[in-house]
């Protein structure tokens, strides 16, 4: 008996063995699926994809859900609390990755919140959840505690997207087009409004739209364009005007930087005793304008070479003149200094930026020119002051007490352009070329 034990035993084994083999081939076991590792990447800006990996199916395509949510629910297939949100990715997954996007803002995240995420698979062989946890984490700034508020721009508006509804106001940059009565408008910035060869400038054109284009036909006499300025050689080079067509009153706005400030090298002038008469240097320090004499322009501030300055002019209708440098105000000149008798005629005369038409030239640069044909109050003056000041770099030269020290001027009316949001290739940005964001949170945060 003791020798037939074993046989039995064996036999038993076998059996079972065959009948394993058996079921085996005439149909497949299956088993729980699994699951690798989870991830998340941020696709735009108000939305997140949620990715998973299927190692293994388990011998049957498993129906595959993601569960996402504040809170990690954990691994039960049925938790004692609900994840918040889920979404059935396939009934028919295959093995490797899988993923699903969500929407930030439909899900209730306000974009600074941590997302927990977990996927689940059911096939005949059972459910199981993923072991690992993903989570999606927003940039640094987003998720910190004290978060005030938040501001996309993707609805080309400025509201705040936290939930704390600390709305923020877009305005638009004053811009010298809405100028009322602007007569000439020459932007070295504007590389459209430059026509050269080789850098060789024949026309500077005129953005006011009255077409007062300032041109030189003479190669030999035609200033240099670079970088957003034109350049006249102290020689020969300057640019000329047809009639304008205007008289005083007029106000006068230039921005130039002087290589030199040579005696009786002249910015800018008309030929005959009206308008202006010359604008030239009258010594190492001074600005003078002619008309019958030469009169001081400067009183507080000195001129100075290779430096950008700020020039405006305003004569008003009863022929008297007063300018500014840099924003500060300098001498103001009666009629009966500067017009005795008046301007007259218009600025039908030869109109000339650079010189004098009689060899009298200026060594140095003109970045813009602005006139208007009327004289600008104080609070206009002061926006163009403000609006060229801040563009050419100069805004630290304006005095405290200048309306636009602080900032460059608001328009009184639109809002800036919103363009592509580029990071992310979709969503809004705004453009503050154009305009700037104020946004009145009622407190002193020192983050931004």
């Amino acid at each position: 008996m003791s020798l037939l034990r074993p046989c039995l035993h064996h036999t038993l084994l076998f059996i079972f063995f065959s009948f394993f083999v058996l079921l085996s081939v005439q149909g497949q076991t299956v088993l729980p699926a699994s699951f690798g590792i989870m991830s998340a990447t941020q696709t735009t800006r108000d939305t997140v994809t949620l990715i998973g990996n299927l190692l293994r199916t388990g011998g049957q395509n498993p129906t595959v859900t993601l569960y996402w949510g504040e809170f990690d629910r954990g691994t039960d297939p049925t938790p004692s609390v609900a994840w918040e949100h889920n979404f059935t990715v396939s009934t028919n997954q295959s093995a490797g990755s899988f993923s699903h996007t969500i929407s930030l803002s439909e899900n209730e995240f306000n974009l600074n919140k941590i997302i927990y995420f977990r996927a689940s698979a059911t096939n005949t062989g059972g459910t199981v959840v993923s072991r690992k946890l993903g989570a999606y984490v927003p940039s640094g700034p987003v998720r910190m505690e004290n978060l005030k508020g938040r501001w996309s721009f993707d609805g080309e508006n400025t509201k705040d997207v936290s939930g704390k509804t600390r709305h923020g106001v877009a305005k638009k940059l004053f811009n010298p087009s809405v100028v009322s009565n602007l007569a000439l408008w020459l932007d070295a910035a504007d590389s459209s409004t430059i026509t050269h060869n080789a850098n060789s400038v024949s026309q500077w054109s005129d953005k006011s739209g009255n077409s007062n284009h300032a041109t030189q036909s003479n190669s030999d006499s035609q200033p240099t364009y670079s970088s957003n300025k034109l350049t006249f050689d102290g020689t020969d080079d300057f640019l000329s005007f047809s009639n304008l067509g205007i008289s005083d009153p007029i106000t006068l706005f230039m921005v130039l930087k002087p290589h030199t400030l040579n005696t009786d090298d002249r910015i800018l002038s008309i030929n005959g005793n009206s308008f202006l008469g010359c604008l030239r240097f009258g010594s190492s320090t001074s600005l003078e304008l002619y008309n019958g004499s030469w009169l001081s322009i400067n009183s507080t501030t000195a001129l100075s070479p290779n430096q950008n300055t700020l020039i405006s002019l305003t004569i008003d209708s009863s022929h008297n003149a007063a300018a500014t440098l840099n924003g500060v105000s300098q001498n103001t000149l009666s009629s009966s200094q500067f017009l005795s008798n008046g301007v007259s005629t218009n600025l039908g005369g030869k109109l000339f930026i650079g010189a004098n038409g009689y060899g009298n030239t200026y060594d140095g640069e003109f970045s813009e020119v602005i006139l208007t044909s009327t004289a600008l109050p104080t609070t206009e003056r002061q926006k163009i002051e403000g609006y060229l000041a801040h563009k050419w770099g100069l805004q630290d030269s304006l005095p405290t007490s200048h309306a636009h020290a602080m900032g460059a001027p608001i328009a009184s009316s639109g809002t800036p352009d919103y363009v592509a949001d580029t990071p992310f290739g979709s969503g809004k940005a705004i453009d503050l070329i154009n305009g700037h964001v104020e946004i009145p949170t009622g407190e002193a945060e020192d983050r931004f």
